[in-house]
């Protein structure tokens, strides 16, 4: 029956092989049986364990359980093994002696341990967050690169719910195809979403997460990739300004003009009430610009757009339309008579002078006002309406306000 097990299984009495069956035989690379019969068992131990085993002796040993060891084959070559001893009862110095070969596992446990450390410099390497969590939300493992998005070292974030870092994103797809975690938003399977992150200092920052489900023996893990996306926001933002926005000035251009004039149309429609526009052309903005040069021609407009933003509302909108015009849209009106008081505080507000670099610069306004729907059935119709209405002004004195609806007299135009 030794002879069938494929372990080494060998009885030494006083230190000596009595018995060895051919699994031991094969293991120690023995020509036969008898190569092993009286030999010292310590022979085919390496030298370290050799010392060890006379040292301590083999009663000694007895009392542990597997021990890991190096063993010897014939031709002095070495190989990964454990051994357990047990000492036979009623007989003196006499031990059993179990022991298989381990080097194919040793091996094993090599390459997979050489696997991990690569895995985990590469892990330590990439900029993205990497994170594992529980299927209770829980992260159970992040990389040095998602501790330093949200501010604090990778460890420290060990047992808090992931959903404590995320804001909830707004996502609006099937939420069938969304992975059910406790503590997290519903991020559907392997898509990537966008979410705010919150550091552990409180500031919020904005993120893109992908969540994959891991499927792990019974339970369930989920990793997730990460990576804070503020540059890339930052830069769009910038770009969206340049597109929407008047770079002397910073007030809205003729794209986000039109854009705001279609939501209080909409605004309008839903209310009721109307909608004026006024079209405000610089007086003597020429002579400042041929006198003092464009930087102070630069100054004037930009202490220009400041003033003009004072005599609105906040629903209201001031647009740099180009050079020294200006167009001012002031929602949901009633009467005429507030399009007017508009007019008029823009005229109060451009008579003081504007200092640059010691000079006194006097500019006024021509201001010209259309209604819609009084003045034409489209926002283009008014939008000329009132250009000719500014024109209006421009002929008849400047520094003043005429509405282009013809029930209104061109007397109505302030003196300067």
């Amino acid at each position: 029956m030794l002879d069938l097990v494929s372990v080494l299984i060998c009885i030494i009495r006083d230190g000596e092989v009595e018995f060895i069956n051919r699994a031991g035989v094969r293991m120690l690379g023995l020509p036969s049986l008898e190569a092993a019969v009286g030999a010292a068992f310590v022979d085919f131990l390496e030298d370290d364990y050799r010392e060890l085993a006379e040292s301590s002796g083999w009663a000694l040993l007895a009392e542990e359980d597997f021990l890991p060891l190096r063993m010897k084959r014939a031709g002095a070559i070495l190989f990964e093994a454990e051994m357990r001893v047990r000492h036979l009862p009623g007989e003196a110095e006499c031990f059993l002696i179990e022991a298989r070969d381990i080097s194919r596992f040793v091996r094993s446990a090599e390459a997979l341990r050489e696997r991990e450390e690569r895995l985990q410099g590469v892990l330590h390497s990439v900029a993205e967050g990497i994170v594992t969590v529980n299927e209770h939300g829980v992260i159970e493992a992040a990389n040095p690169a998602f501790g330093q998005i949200f501010r604090t070292a990778a460890p420290s974030l060990i047992g808090l719910p992931l959903g404590r870092l995320l804001i909830d994103p707004d996502d609006d797809s099937d939420p069938r195809g969304d992975t059910a975690v406790q503590g997290l938003p519903l991020v559907p399977n392997g898509r990537t979403v966008e979410a705010q992150g919150r550091r552990t200092d409180g500031s919020l920052f904005p993120l893109e997460l992908s969540l994959s489900e891991l499927r792990h023996g019974k339970g369930r893990l989920f990793t997730g990739i990460v990576r804070d996306i503020s540059e890339r926001k930052e830069n769009e933002d910038r770009i969206n300004r340049l597109a929407h926005h008047d770079t002397l000035t910073g007030l809205p251009n003729r794209n986000l003009l039109k854009d705001r004039i279609n939501h209080a149309l909409a605004r309008m429609r839903r209310h009721g009430g109307q909608i004026a526009v006024l079209y405000v052309d610089l007086d003597r903005f020429k002579p400042i610009n041929d006198n003092l040069g464009h930087e102070a021609g630069d100054a004037v407009l930009r202490e220009v757009a400041d003033r003009l933003s004072l005599c609105i509302r906040g629903s209201d909108t001031v647009s740099r339309i180009g050079g020294d015009e200006f167009v001012v849209v002031v929602e949901e009106i009633n009467r005429l008579d507030e399009a007017a008081m508009v007019a008029r505080k823009i005229l109060d507000v451009l008579a003081p002078p504007i200092v640059h670099e010691g000079h006194a610069c006097y500019v006024g306004a021509s201001i010209g006002i259309a209604v819609y729907p009084l003045d034409g059935t489209s926002m283009e119709d008014v939008c000329k309406a009132a250009d000719i209405a500014m024109y209006r002004v421009k002929n008849t004195g400047r520094n003043g306000f005429c509405f282009y609806s013809e029930d209104v007299p061109l007397e109505e135009i302030d003196s300067p």
